[in-house]
Protein backbone atom coordinates (compact mmCIF):
# COMPACT_ATOMS: atom_id res chain seq x y z
CA UNK A 1 0.00 0.00 0.00
CA UNK A 2 1.20 3.51 -0.77
CA UNK A 3 0.99 6.07 1.99
CA UNK A 4 -0.35 9.50 0.82
CA UNK A 5 2.21 12.18 0.14
CA UNK A 6 2.55 15.13 2.49
CA UNK A 7 3.43 18.68 1.48
CA UNK A 8 7.13 17.92 1.90
CA UNK A 9 7.52 14.18 1.28
CA UNK A 10 6.43 11.26 -0.84
CA UNK A 11 5.76 7.98 0.97
CA UNK A 12 5.91 4.58 -0.73
CA UNK A 13 5.82 0.97 0.37
CA UNK A 14 7.80 -1.82 -1.31
CA UNK A 15 5.56 -4.47 -2.96
CA UNK A 16 6.48 -8.13 -3.32
CA UNK A 17 7.63 -8.01 -6.96
CA UNK A 18 10.39 -5.50 -6.14
CA UNK A 19 11.83 -7.34 -3.13
CA UNK A 20 15.64 -7.74 -3.10
CA UNK A 21 16.26 -5.13 -5.76
CA UNK A 22 18.79 -2.39 -5.11
CA UNK A 23 17.17 0.68 -3.56
CA UNK A 24 17.58 3.07 -6.52
CA UNK A 25 16.37 0.47 -9.03
CA UNK A 26 13.35 -0.50 -6.95
CA UNK A 27 12.33 3.10 -6.35
CA UNK A 28 12.63 4.07 -10.00
CA UNK A 29 10.37 1.17 -10.98
CA UNK A 30 7.91 1.95 -8.19
CA UNK A 31 7.70 5.63 -9.12
CA UNK A 32 7.05 4.69 -12.76
CA UNK A 33 4.23 2.39 -11.65
CA UNK A 34 2.59 4.50 -8.98
CA UNK A 35 3.45 8.13 -9.81
CA UNK A 36 4.06 8.34 -13.57
CA UNK A 37 3.17 12.04 -13.58
CA UNK A 38 6.34 12.76 -11.59
CA UNK A 39 9.54 12.96 -13.62
CA UNK A 40 12.39 10.83 -12.27
CA UNK A 41 15.28 8.65 -13.41
CA UNK A 42 17.46 5.92 -12.01
CA UNK A 43 20.35 8.39 -11.92
CA UNK A 44 18.23 10.76 -9.85
CA UNK A 45 17.31 7.96 -7.43
CA UNK A 46 20.95 6.93 -7.10
CA UNK A 47 21.92 10.53 -6.41
CA UNK A 48 19.28 10.89 -3.69
CA UNK A 49 20.51 7.67 -2.13
CA UNK A 50 24.13 8.83 -2.17
CA UNK A 51 23.22 12.15 -0.54
CA UNK A 52 21.23 10.27 2.12
CA UNK A 53 17.94 11.95 1.20
CA UNK A 54 16.05 8.65 1.02
CA UNK A 55 14.81 7.13 4.26
CA UNK A 56 13.93 3.45 4.61
CA UNK A 57 11.76 2.78 7.65
CA UNK A 58 12.74 6.27 8.83
CA UNK A 59 16.46 5.46 8.68
CA UNK A 60 19.31 6.27 6.28
CA UNK A 61 20.63 3.15 4.52
CA UNK A 62 23.62 2.36 2.31
CA UNK A 63 23.37 2.92 -1.44
CA UNK A 64 23.76 -0.85 -1.92
CA UNK A 65 20.74 -1.62 0.28
CA UNK A 66 18.39 -4.31 -1.09
CA UNK A 67 14.76 -3.53 -0.36
CA UNK A 68 12.53 -5.82 1.70
CA UNK A 69 8.81 -6.48 1.56
CA UNK A 70 6.79 -3.62 3.08
CA UNK A 71 9.81 -1.36 3.55
CA UNK A 72 8.43 2.15 4.04
CA UNK A 73 10.22 4.74 1.89
CA UNK A 74 10.32 8.49 2.40
CA UNK A 75 11.39 10.74 -0.50
CA UNK A 76 11.75 14.54 -0.53
CA UNK A 77 9.05 15.94 -2.82
CA UNK A 78 11.12 19.02 -3.67
CA UNK A 79 13.60 16.79 -5.54
CA UNK A 80 11.03 15.95 -8.22
CA UNK A 81 9.24 17.83 -10.95
CA UNK A 82 5.58 17.13 -11.54
CA UNK A 83 4.94 16.97 -15.26
CA UNK A 84 1.70 18.69 -16.18
CA UNK A 85 0.06 16.67 -18.97
CA UNK A 86 -0.21 18.75 -22.12
CA UNK A 87 -2.35 17.50 -24.96
CA UNK A 88 -2.79 19.97 -27.79
CA UNK A 89 -4.59 19.10 -31.04
CA UNK A 90 -2.29 18.51 -34.00
CA UNK A 91 -4.01 19.47 -37.25
CA UNK A 92 -1.25 18.90 -39.81
CA UNK A 93 -1.35 15.08 -39.90
CA UNK A 94 -4.92 13.82 -40.37
CA UNK A 95 -5.47 10.19 -39.51
CA UNK A 96 -6.11 7.59 -42.21
CA UNK A 97 -9.63 6.53 -41.23
CA UNK A 98 -10.72 3.09 -42.39
CA UNK A 99 -14.17 3.22 -40.76
CA UNK A 100 -16.21 5.24 -38.31
CA UNK A 101 -19.67 5.15 -36.78
CA UNK A 102 -21.28 6.56 -33.66
CA UNK A 103 -19.42 4.08 -31.42
CA UNK A 104 -15.90 3.76 -32.78
CA UNK A 105 -13.21 4.95 -35.15
CA UNK A 106 -10.81 2.62 -36.96
CA UNK A 107 -7.58 3.94 -38.43
CA UNK A 108 -4.64 2.62 -40.44
CA UNK A 109 -1.72 3.67 -38.25
CA UNK A 110 1.48 4.33 -40.19
CA UNK A 111 4.83 3.03 -38.99
CA UNK A 112 6.87 5.59 -37.09
CA UNK A 113 3.92 7.15 -35.27
CA UNK A 114 3.47 6.69 -31.52
CA UNK A 115 -0.10 5.95 -30.40
CA UNK A 116 -0.04 8.24 -27.37
CA UNK A 117 2.50 10.48 -25.67
CA UNK A 118 4.63 8.74 -23.07
CA UNK A 119 5.67 12.01 -21.47
CA UNK A 120 5.33 15.74 -21.82
CA UNK A 121 7.58 16.27 -24.85
CA UNK A 122 5.79 14.43 -27.65
CA UNK A 123 3.44 16.59 -29.71
CA UNK A 124 2.77 14.44 -32.78
CA UNK A 125 1.08 11.15 -31.91
CA UNK A 126 -2.13 9.40 -32.96
CA UNK A 127 -3.83 10.98 -29.94
CA UNK A 128 -2.80 14.53 -30.91
CA UNK A 129 -4.30 14.07 -34.38
CA UNK A 130 -7.30 12.23 -32.94
CA UNK A 131 -8.43 15.11 -30.72
CA UNK A 132 -8.04 17.48 -33.67
CA UNK A 133 -10.41 15.40 -35.80
CA UNK A 134 -12.66 14.05 -33.05
CA UNK A 135 -12.59 16.47 -30.09
CA UNK A 136 -15.47 14.61 -28.41
CA UNK A 137 -13.19 11.69 -27.48
CA UNK A 138 -11.07 13.85 -25.19
CA UNK A 139 -13.09 12.88 -22.11
CA UNK A 140 -12.97 9.13 -22.82
CA UNK A 141 -10.06 7.96 -20.75
CA UNK A 142 -8.72 6.75 -17.45
CA UNK A 143 -5.53 8.59 -18.43
CA UNK A 144 -5.59 12.16 -19.73
CA UNK A 145 -2.90 11.31 -22.31
CA UNK A 146 -4.81 8.35 -23.81
CA UNK A 147 -8.34 9.50 -24.72
CA UNK A 148 -10.31 6.82 -26.56
CA UNK A 149 -7.36 4.44 -26.64
CA UNK A 150 -8.32 0.83 -25.82
CA UNK A 151 -5.24 -0.93 -27.22
CA UNK A 152 -1.96 0.09 -28.78
CA UNK A 153 0.60 -0.73 -31.46
CA UNK A 154 4.34 -0.16 -31.14
CA UNK A 155 5.65 3.00 -32.81
CA UNK A 156 7.09 1.09 -35.79
CA UNK A 157 4.18 -1.35 -36.16
CA UNK A 158 1.70 -0.32 -38.84
CA UNK A 159 -1.92 -1.27 -39.33
CA UNK A 160 -5.41 -1.46 -37.82
CA UNK A 161 -6.10 0.45 -34.62
CA UNK A 162 -9.60 0.76 -33.13
CA UNK A 163 -10.51 3.79 -30.99
CA UNK A 164 -13.59 4.27 -28.81
CA UNK A 165 -15.91 7.18 -29.56
CA UNK A 166 -18.33 6.95 -26.61
CA UNK A 167 -17.99 6.07 -22.94
CA UNK A 168 -20.04 2.92 -23.51
CA UNK A 169 -17.83 1.69 -26.35
CA UNK A 170 -14.69 2.67 -24.42
CA UNK A 171 -15.65 0.40 -21.54
CA UNK A 172 -16.99 -2.38 -23.79
CA UNK A 173 -13.93 -2.48 -26.06
CA UNK A 174 -11.58 -2.54 -23.07
CA UNK A 175 -13.51 -5.51 -21.73
CA UNK A 176 -13.36 -7.32 -25.09
CA UNK A 177 -9.58 -6.91 -25.24
CA UNK A 178 -9.22 -7.96 -21.61
CA UNK A 179 -11.37 -11.06 -22.16
CA UNK A 180 -9.50 -11.91 -25.38
CA UNK A 181 -12.65 -11.74 -27.49
CA UNK A 182 -11.05 -9.74 -30.30
CA UNK A 183 -9.28 -11.67 -33.06
CA UNK A 184 -6.06 -9.92 -34.07
CA UNK A 185 -4.11 -10.93 -37.17
CA UNK A 186 -0.66 -9.63 -38.07
CA UNK A 187 1.79 -10.04 -40.94
CA UNK A 188 5.44 -10.44 -40.00
CA UNK A 189 8.60 -10.88 -42.03
CA UNK A 190 11.22 -12.75 -40.01
CA UNK A 191 14.87 -13.65 -40.44
CA UNK A 192 15.54 -17.30 -41.28
CA UNK A 193 13.04 -20.15 -41.48
CA UNK A 194 10.81 -21.39 -38.69
CA UNK A 195 11.32 -25.02 -37.70
CA UNK A 196 7.66 -25.79 -38.37
CA UNK A 197 5.23 -24.37 -40.93
CA UNK A 198 2.86 -23.51 -38.09
CA UNK A 199 3.05 -23.51 -34.34
CA UNK A 200 2.12 -21.90 -31.06
CA UNK A 201 4.58 -20.16 -28.75
CA UNK A 202 3.60 -20.36 -25.08
CA UNK A 203 6.22 -18.48 -23.10
CA UNK A 204 5.60 -16.03 -20.28
CA UNK A 205 7.14 -12.59 -20.69
CA UNK A 206 9.02 -10.63 -18.07
CA UNK A 207 10.56 -7.17 -17.98
CA UNK A 208 13.83 -6.62 -16.22
CA UNK A 209 14.10 -3.64 -13.95
CA UNK A 210 14.93 -0.40 -15.75
CA UNK A 211 14.96 -1.99 -19.24
CA UNK A 212 12.74 -1.45 -22.27
CA UNK A 213 13.26 -5.01 -23.48
CA UNK A 214 11.01 -7.89 -22.49
CA UNK A 215 12.28 -11.45 -22.14
CA UNK A 216 10.67 -14.82 -22.78
CA UNK A 217 10.81 -17.18 -19.81
CA UNK A 218 12.49 -20.39 -20.97
CA UNK A 219 12.65 -22.18 -17.60
CA UNK A 220 10.07 -24.58 -16.08
CA UNK A 221 9.78 -22.31 -13.04
CA UNK A 222 8.02 -19.06 -13.89
CA UNK A 223 9.44 -16.12 -11.92
CA UNK A 224 7.17 -13.73 -10.08
CA UNK A 225 6.15 -10.83 -12.25
CA UNK A 226 6.14 -12.84 -15.50
CA UNK A 227 2.92 -12.69 -17.52
CA UNK A 228 1.48 -15.51 -19.59
CA UNK A 229 1.61 -14.99 -23.37
CA UNK A 230 0.55 -17.11 -26.35
CA UNK A 231 1.25 -16.50 -30.04
CA UNK A 232 0.21 -18.65 -33.03
CA UNK A 233 2.10 -18.41 -36.31
CA UNK A 234 1.64 -19.77 -39.84
CA UNK A 235 4.17 -19.62 -42.70
CA UNK A 236 2.47 -18.17 -45.76
CA UNK A 237 5.55 -17.53 -47.92
CA UNK A 238 9.12 -18.84 -47.69
CA UNK A 239 11.99 -16.90 -49.24
CA UNK A 240 15.68 -17.65 -49.46
CA UNK A 241 16.61 -15.84 -46.25
CA UNK A 242 13.33 -15.24 -44.46
CA UNK A 243 9.71 -16.27 -43.91
CA UNK A 244 6.50 -14.28 -44.21
CA UNK A 245 4.22 -15.24 -41.31
CA UNK A 246 0.62 -14.78 -40.36
CA UNK A 247 0.51 -14.14 -36.62
CA UNK A 248 -2.49 -14.55 -34.31
CA UNK A 249 -1.69 -13.52 -30.72
CA UNK A 250 -4.05 -14.86 -28.05
CA UNK A 251 -2.77 -12.36 -25.51
CA UNK A 252 -1.68 -8.76 -25.95
CA UNK A 253 1.51 -8.21 -23.97
CA UNK A 254 3.92 -5.39 -24.76
CA UNK A 255 6.37 -6.50 -27.50
CA UNK A 256 4.83 -10.00 -27.35
CA UNK A 257 5.13 -10.93 -31.02
CA UNK A 258 8.63 -9.49 -31.28
CA UNK A 259 9.90 -11.32 -28.18
CA UNK A 260 8.23 -14.62 -29.03
CA UNK A 261 9.56 -14.73 -32.59
CA UNK A 262 13.06 -13.83 -31.41
CA UNK A 263 12.83 -16.58 -28.78
CA UNK A 264 12.45 -19.26 -31.47
CA UNK A 265 15.36 -17.87 -33.48
CA UNK A 266 13.31 -15.87 -36.00
CA UNK A 267 13.31 -12.19 -35.02
CA UNK A 268 11.48 -9.63 -37.09
CA UNK A 269 13.35 -8.21 -40.06
CA UNK A 270 14.54 -4.74 -39.07
CA UNK A 271 14.00 -5.18 -35.32
CA UNK A 272 16.93 -3.34 -33.76
CA UNK A 273 15.79 -4.21 -30.22
CA UNK A 274 15.36 -7.98 -30.49
CA UNK A 275 17.28 -9.08 -33.59
CA UNK A 276 20.99 -9.50 -32.76
CA UNK A 277 23.36 -7.27 -34.72
CA UNK A 278 25.12 -10.25 -36.31
CA UNK A 279 21.80 -11.49 -37.69
CA UNK A 280 20.98 -8.10 -39.19
CA UNK A 281 24.48 -7.84 -40.70
CA UNK A 282 24.60 -11.37 -42.13
CA UNK A 283 21.17 -11.38 -43.75
CA UNK A 284 20.70 -9.65 -47.07
CA UNK A 285 17.22 -8.41 -46.19
CA UNK A 286 17.18 -4.80 -45.01
CA UNK A 287 14.41 -2.65 -43.54
CA UNK A 288 14.29 0.75 -41.86
CA UNK A 289 11.86 -0.51 -39.19
CA UNK A 290 10.69 -3.84 -37.86
CA UNK A 291 8.35 -5.41 -40.43
CA UNK A 292 5.22 -6.11 -38.40
CA UNK A 293 1.80 -5.07 -39.69
CA UNK A 294 -1.54 -5.29 -37.86
CA UNK A 295 -3.53 -6.71 -40.74
CA UNK A 296 -7.01 -7.14 -39.26
CA UNK A 297 -9.32 -7.01 -36.25
CA UNK A 298 -12.58 -8.94 -35.78
CA UNK A 299 -15.03 -8.60 -32.90
CA UNK A 300 -18.67 -8.18 -31.91
CA UNK A 301 -19.70 -4.97 -30.15
CA UNK A 302 -23.25 -4.32 -28.94
CA UNK A 303 -24.47 -7.33 -31.00
CA UNK A 304 -22.92 -5.92 -34.19
CA UNK A 305 -20.11 -7.82 -35.92
CA UNK A 306 -17.12 -5.81 -37.06
CA UNK A 307 -14.22 -6.79 -39.31
CA UNK A 308 -11.49 -4.43 -40.46
CA UNK A 309 -8.28 -4.81 -42.43
CA UNK A 310 -5.47 -2.48 -43.46
CA UNK A 311 -3.47 -2.92 -46.68
CA UNK A 312 0.20 -3.78 -46.45
CA UNK A 313 2.15 -0.48 -46.46
CA UNK A 314 4.48 0.41 -49.29
CA UNK A 315 7.73 -0.07 -47.36
CA UNK A 316 6.72 -3.64 -46.46
CA UNK A 317 5.69 -4.34 -50.06
CA UNK A 318 8.98 -2.97 -51.35
CA UNK A 319 10.98 -5.38 -49.21
CA UNK A 320 8.90 -8.30 -50.48
CA UNK A 321 9.45 -7.17 -54.05
CA UNK A 322 13.20 -6.85 -53.47
CA UNK A 323 13.54 -10.39 -52.14
CA UNK A 324 11.35 -11.98 -54.80
CA UNK A 325 9.94 -9.88 -57.62
CA UNK A 326 7.80 -12.74 -58.91
CA UNK A 327 5.78 -12.70 -55.68
CA UNK A 328 5.03 -8.98 -55.61
CA UNK A 329 1.73 -9.35 -57.46
CA UNK A 330 0.54 -11.71 -54.74
CA UNK A 331 0.43 -8.97 -52.16
CA UNK A 332 -2.12 -6.53 -53.47
CA UNK A 333 -5.14 -5.79 -51.29
CA UNK A 334 -7.53 -8.37 -52.77
CA UNK A 335 -5.04 -11.23 -52.99
CA UNK A 336 -3.68 -10.66 -49.49
CA UNK A 337 -7.13 -11.29 -48.05
CA UNK A 338 -7.27 -14.71 -49.73
CA UNK A 339 -4.02 -15.73 -48.04
CA UNK A 340 -5.67 -15.65 -44.63
CA UNK A 341 -8.73 -17.78 -45.23
CA UNK A 342 -8.49 -20.65 -42.75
Amino acid sequence: MNIPASAENIFLEIPRHLVDKRLDVALFDLMQEKLPEIHCSRKMMASLSETKEILVNEKVVKTTYRVKLHDKITLPKEAFTVVSPLLEPYYDAPLSVLYEDEQLIVIDKPAGLQVHPAGNNERKTVVHSLIAQYPEVRSLSEDILRPGIVHRLDRDTSGVLVIARTQASFEALKELFHDRKIKKTYLALVYGHTEFLSGEINKPLIRRSGELRRFAVETPTVPEGARQAQTKYFVIARYEACDLLKIIPSTGRTHQIRVHLASIGNPLVGDTLYAPKYVRREKRVRAKRHLLHALSLEFTLFSKKYSFSAPLPQDFRSVLKDIDETRDAGYDDEDSESLFVQ
